[in-house]
């Protein structure tokens, strides 16, 4: 298949790689304007269900950075997608190519530390898991989860919305310069991808989650975070949570040193990226009370 003129069949669509940033922005600046609303970091739950309930604008404003979080990540993917089929690794210099590679993680800790630091029952079940997934890392795991996290409830939340305002966003925005510095604005694409987040906002607003004194039969993270809290229900905490997300990252490294396996760790990369998402079916769709399996 030709994949280079697959990706340029678009039409009237943006670049992936100008949709990835455009929704960065419109993140950036939703999540700017959200700031003054957020009263109290130690009751994220209460400030965010004052701002969604406040008005009509606020639930507009959560929602939409909620949505140009969704749609970084999808787009960032994609464009990945992109670059692995049509093999654009070899143009890379190495040093330049783990920059990518370091991106990938650092942007899924962004949008994912914004949903921990919600508050919401599903909030307080992905902290506790992912301060699990950390403790099984050993020394480097206990020294991160002091870090992003620290130990009690309110101080953890406190402190990943400190993370995901701060360091993440910061990381996240450099990274993706390095990246992308040599796309010229397009305001073409900054327009398509904020029309796209204001339309599913308005037509599809996001709930805010459930109660954190709630009860629920089964309680599930955010799309992304599915596969791994499917992955976790039979396999090993090390193996789900640190060997095999480190196997794609290793895999991902190693492609433009090592063009004489390319062909295999391309297809290793595509086993792996198909089996998280068949855990991701598999949790979003047949898992129910008590996280059994209904078929």
């Amino acid at each position: 298949m030709n994949y280079e003129r697959l990706f340029k069949s678009r039409y009237w669509l943006p670049k992936l790689g100008e949709i990835t940033l455009a929704s960065l922005v419109i993140a950036l600046i939703s999540g700017i304007l959200l700031i003054p609303g957020y009263q109290s970091a130690l009751q994220p739950f209460k400030s965010v269900s004052a701002i969604v309930n406040s008005s009509p604008f606020g639930h507009f404003l959560q929602s939409c950075h909620s949505y140009a979080g969704d749609i970084f990540l999808i787009s960032l993917f994609l464009h990945v997608l992109e670059y692995l089929l049509k093999r654009s690794f070899n143009s890379y210099h190495w040093k330049s190519w783990l920059w990518l590679v370091v991106l990938v993680p650092i942007s899924i800790l962004l949008v994912f530390s914004g949903f921990l630091s919600m508050g919401s029952l599903e909030s307080w079940d992905a902290t506790q898991i992912f301060k699990n997934i950390l403790n099984s890392w050993g020394a480097l795991g206990n020294t991160l989860n002091r870090f992003l996290l620290l130990s009690s409830q309110k101080n953890s939340v406190l402190t990943i919305l400190m993370h995901h305002a701060s360091t993440f966003t910061v990381l996240t925005l450099i990274l993706t310069y390095i990246h992308l510095k040599r796309l010229q604005a397009d305001p073409f694409a900054f327009y398509y991808t904020f029309l796209l987040i204001a339309l599913l906002a308005i037509l599809l607003p996001v709930g805010i989650g459930t109660h954190p004194q709630s009860e629920l039969a089964v309680v599930k993270g955010p799309w992304y975070f599915r596969g791994l809290q499917e992955m976790l229900s039979w396999m090993p905490v090390g193996l789900a949570g640190f060997v095999f997300p480190l196997s794609i990252l290793l895999v991902f490294s190693v492609l433009p040193i090592w063009p004489r396996r390319q062909q295999l760790l391309l297809v290793i990369l595509f086993f792996l990226f198909v089996f998280y998402l068949m855990e991701t079916a598999v949790a979003t769709g047949l898992r129910g009370a008590g996280w059994q399996l209904n078929l």
